[in-house]
């Protein structure tokens, strides 16, 4: 981006600032550092900046249609106020560290439909100029596990939101909760041809619910109700990193739940990763009951 621009500059002129934010953490996880800089460029004359904010906002569903801004983490720079003087170049670092509940825009390589962007707020004379940069931020190893799991079940991921909405009973960090969207083409429309899948994570793990889905709904206790299951992170990662899901071959896994190597996969320790194809089979099963309950 421009500062030239920002600051009411034309676009030809080369005497005017400049600034970009570079993000050098190339698709960060939840709970993971990240590093970047701010590069500025003064112009014909010197560039007071009195502050510089770096702040990472997702856009989330009200409860009318409505979008809104959230605040997830803010990021700390290395300078907040400082000169850049006429004709010079300056660069000033920042670090932080994603949430665990950081929303996610990416799974197994595909967009989830989330935004999610670092803004920079700069104070410049007497305003504050603010400029944003998309953040791409990759699913966890157990998102992907648990999606695998339930593609083995034939369950295909189509789409996810983020809402500002919680699940009730559970510790939240923040008031977001991402819902993922998954339909089987092909299933017994008397089952559960759509479902949606929530992630409420921390350092240990995450408990995962799963429920038919309804986006029409928008408060969790209008919703269908819910079956759950714990996941924790070591669970999702095999010995060497590989993403471990439903034991069926497709996923880092031998079809009778051992690993591509013949090796036991319980993750007990923390040295390998469980087939969590029984824990979805088990929950679909509980949800298969629980939804057909009077309520």
């Amino acid at each position: 981006m421009g500062l030239r621009k920002l600051f009411g500059g034309g676009d030809g002129d080369d005497r005017g600032p400049r600034i970009d934010t570079v993000i050098a953490t190339v698709l960060p996880r939840p709970g993971q550092r990240i590093d970047g800089e701010v590069l500025f460029r003064a112009g014909w004359r010197k560039l007071p900046i009195h502050d510089l904010n770096l702040d990472v906002v997702s856009k989330a569903r009200e409860w009318d249609g409505s979008t809104i801004d959230c605040h997830e983490v803010a990021l700390r720079p290395e300078l907040v106020w400082f000169d850049v003087e006429r004709h010079t170049d300056r660069q000033v670092g920042f670090h932080g560290r994603l949430p665990w509940h950081c929303p996610v825009t990416e799974l197994t390589g595909r967009s989830t439909g989330v935004d999610l962007a670092l803004v920079t707020t700069l104070g410049y004379d007497s305003d504050d100029v603010r400029d944003l940069d998309f953040l791409h931020v990759a699913a966890l190893p157990l998102h992907e596990a648990v999606m695998d799991a339930l593609l083995a079940e034939g369950y295909h991921f189509t789409g996810s939101e983020l809402l500002r909405a919680v699940v009730p009973g559970i510790e939240h960090r923040n008031p977001q909760t991402q819902l993922f969207y998954l339909e089987d083409p092909t299933g017994d429309p008397a089952g559960f041809p759509a479902l949606e899948v929530a992630f409420v994570t921390n350092p240990v793990g995450a408990t995962v619910f799963v429920r038919r889905a309804a986006r029409h709904l928008f408060w969790w206790e209008d919703r269908p109700p819910a079956v759950s299951f714990p996941v924790a992170h070591h669970e999702a990662v095999a010995d060497g990193g590989r993403v471990v899901g439903s034991g069926t071959g497709g996923s880092g896994t031998g079809g009778d739940g051992t690993g591509v190597d013949g090796a036991g996969v319980d993750g007990a320790d923390g040295s390998g990763a469980v087939d969590l194809g029984p824990r979805v089979r088990d929950a679909l099963a509980s949800l298969a009951v629980l939804d057909r309950s009077p309520r």
